[in-house]
């Protein structure tokens, strides 16, 4: 009998919602509270109304958060099908957090301003967690699009209903602006409600016996927490207000209460089973970095500085050479000090774009130490580039040659060149992003060309999905400039499939005098995900997601420019585990007196990775994506004759075949029960092809869903 393979499936996401309604700056504090809070454990992103009603999101969410706004749009956009998707999602065993308007969404009945007949809203709520009604404002004076009703409102915390996680304040200030009190909460302890907070000072709405501001509601096997105030807001966030009396004194008080702020909605997030990052870690806001160091390997900084640096593009004032993209997000300054020949002095142009200082050749490969005080070692990296090379060249690419069943007569031995730029950022928003959202600098470079970063703040997965990515994941994108002349024949649909098995071949060769790396277990999830097996499980073959990849394309004649994006967690045990958690229980499994070995460089595997998607893109412009391609592809995927639901087929069941050579299409037979041999299944002849972009593979349920 075969042994099935499990995949664990982690929640990582906390997803909060971005759609009409919610007011920009919500959504703003609503997100950077979060990140702080759980940033090192869970992607913190947003989730759109489309998004919400029609991906599967649900498994691998931990949380979904409604900011502040207005809720009479998130009812038009979501009453009926979108609801459902909710309500089904947190009695599953889901979470949801409602701040302000989130809050009166997600009780009963929603009661505002009923003394103004202009503004009164009045209402029944589908999601009905809190079986109540949220009244409100809770104090007078609210006004739409103002701060004119905002004050610091005084909470009273009860700090009973917190056991066993964070321990919450006795009292604390909050921002609030607008919010409800949640009627009778006192009564409704048999229906799953406790309330965690109240407001002390008197309100203007009556409530009952008590002033509940913030409430917890168990809703099937899932929680919901709904709160009045706003106890994401940051004091020292908010904006001045000089035209509002008082608006100042709001602002002292409510930074002056910060840290029990924070110390209550940790308490909130722990109490619905979030894990939450190291305290020291709340303060440790991520901040973009604005230096890029652009290094250069060998003579190639004269050739990457007349790319950039050409009259169409470069602006010159005032001595200073600045990149402006007029279809990018971006601005780039650029600057050169490697022997003082060129220093221009930095200063901030005004522009509506996020300005980059590029510091181009700053510190050239074999230039004496890295004393830049970065987080990457760029000489780490150049000798470890020269080290694969010089392996290949030595071996005459024997290896690749044998994998790819290449004759012995074969002239192929390509030139490798790609990584002699290296971009690095300490923090940046996304490898991926800044380089696909200006078009103009994408097109000066060559291929090959790789940007890399120790921490993303909004690293981009696949679809809508953000990927973490904290320090000690591998985060790098890189360039490829592939010929509008072959994209018939070697379609950019396959450039996932090389990336992928670029990733496993380069873990497991990332040292080839340590045969333990060729035994690590890898493996390749459809289309662009990278999964390890769990060390966390022993006894049971389950794997767990380490890494993505995300190919971004857009067209500069005569190319396609292809970004391709690589998140690898290599040193991190958060969110999932670790390269080096797989390396440290392979070795105590092979020989358990062996000592550990050493874990990853990121440095030498984003070389390692650089020269062997060189070399398998080399293949496919050859050869395409041949018999020997295909076959290093299916070595190491999960997917070999797995049986799957296809949705969007009336759920008919079907049977993985592999992927087409022309296109890159997934295969998949119709299959029945044989009637013989329990889950034995035989196949109908009924194919179906289906597209990556176009449906979504949800490995853990064998569900392909096309996506909307």
């Amino acid at each position: 009998m075969a042994t099935r393979l499990k995949t664990d499936q982690r929640v990582l996401n906390v997803l909060i919602y971005a759609g009409a309604g919610v007011t920009p700056e919500c959504l703003r504090q609503c997100t950077e509270s979060l990140k702080r809070l759980v940033g090192s454990k869970y992607a913190v992103s947003h989730i759109t109304p489309s998004t919400l009603k029609t991906e599967p999101w649900q498994s691998t969410c931990a949380l979904l958060v409604f900011p502040g706004g207005a809720d009479l749009p998130f009812c038009r956009e979501l009453n009926g099908p979108g609801n459902r998707v909710i309500a089904d999602y947190v009695r599953n065993g889901g979470a949801y957090l409602g701040f302000c308007a989130g809050g009166y969404y997600g009780s009963g009945q929603c009661w505002f301003q009923l003394d103004d007949p202009s503004q009164d809203v009045k209402g029944p709520r589908e999601l009905a967690f809190f079986p109540g009604t949220c009244g409100g404002p809770a104090f007078k004076g609210f006004q739409y699009h103002c701060e004119m009703g905002a004050k610091a409102a005084k909470l009273s915390v009860r700090k009973e209903a917190f056991t066993g996680g964070q321990a919450p304040p006795d009292v604390f200030k909050s921002y609030y602006n607008g919010g409800g009190v949640f009627l009778n909460a006192e009564a409704m302890e048999s229906d799953g409600v406790e309330i965690l907070a109240e407001y002390a000072d008197r309100i203007d709405f009556p409530s009952g016996k008590t002033q509940a501001a913030v409430v917890f509601c168990k809703v099937g096997q899932g929680k919901a927490i709904l709160t009045g105030p706003h106890p994401e807001f940051s004091g020292t966030s908010l904006k001045s207000q000089p035209d509002i009396p008082g608006y100042d004194k709001l602002v002292e008080e409510v930074t002056a209460d910060e840290s029990a702020r924070l110390e209550f909605l940790a308490a909130c997030l722990s109490k619905m089973g979030l894990s939450l990052s190291p305290k020291a870690a709340w303060d440790d806001i991520p901040r973009l970095t604005t230096m890029l160091n652009v290094y250069c390997q060998g003579g190639h900084l004269e050739s990457l500085l007349n790319r950039l640096t050409g009259r169409s593009y470069a602006v010159i004032t005032d001595g200073s050479i600045w990149l402006e993209d007029k279809y990018g997000s971006d601005m780039f300054h650029l600057e050169w000090t490697t022997d003082g020949s060129w220093s221009t002095n930095y200063e901030p142009r005004k522009s509506d774009k996020v300005t980059w200082r590029l510091n181009v050749g700053s510190k050239v490969a074999g230039q004496g130490d890295d004393e830049s005080g970065t987080e990457f070692d760029h000489n780490i990296y150049y000798a470890s580039l020269e080290d694969f090379r010089m392996l290949e060249s030595n071996r005459g690419f024997s290896t690749w040659k044998q994998a790819l069943r290449v004759g012995t007569q074969d002239p192929w031995c390509p030139t490798l060149s790609w990584g002699n730029h290296l971009m690095y950022g300490d923090t940046v928003t996304s490898t991926n992003t800044l380089l696909s959202s200006n078009p103009q600098l994408l097109s000066k470079l060559e291929s090959g060309f790789t940007f890399t970063a120790t921490r993303q703040v909004a690293g981009r997965g696949r679809g809508n999905n953000v990927w973490v990515s904290p320090a000690g994941c591998l985060i790098m994108s890189t360039v490829i400039n592939h010929s509008a002349n072959v994209i018939a024949s070697r379609p950019l649909g396959f450039f996932n499939y090389l990336a992928a098995i670029a990733i496993v071949e380069a873990i497991k060769g990332y040292d080839h005098e340590d045969d333990i790396y060729q035994k690590l277990d890898v493996k390749i999830k459809w289309p662009n995900d990278i999964y390890v097996r769990d060390p966390s499980k022993p006894n049971e073959p389950a794997y767990v997601k380490v890494g993505g990849i995300l190919a971004n394309c857009s067209y500069s004649a005569p190319n396609y420019q292809v970004v391709l994006g690589i998140g690898l967690n290599t040193n991190n045990a958060q969110p999932t585990t670790s390269l080096d958690a797989l390396l440290k229980w392979t070795a105590s499994m092979l020989d358990g007196d062996r000592p550990p070995p050493p874990p990853f460089h990121i440095e030498r595997l984003v070389a390692r990775i650089v020269t062997c998607l060189e070399i398998l893109y080399d293949h496919f412009l050859r050869k395409g994506f041949s018999d020997e391609v295909e076959a290093l592809y299916y070595k190491h995927w999960l997917h070999t004759n797995q049986i799957v639901t296809l949705e969007d087929e009336d759920g008919v069941k079907a049977r993985v075949l592999g992927i087409t050579k022309d296109q890159g299409l997934l295969v998949a037979e119709e299959v029945m029960e044989d009637g013989i041999e329990l889950n034995s299944w035989k196949g109908t002849g009924t194919m179906f092809q289906l597209q990556s972009d176009e449906n979504g593979f949800d490995y853990w349920k064998g569900l392909i869903k096309r996506k909307v």
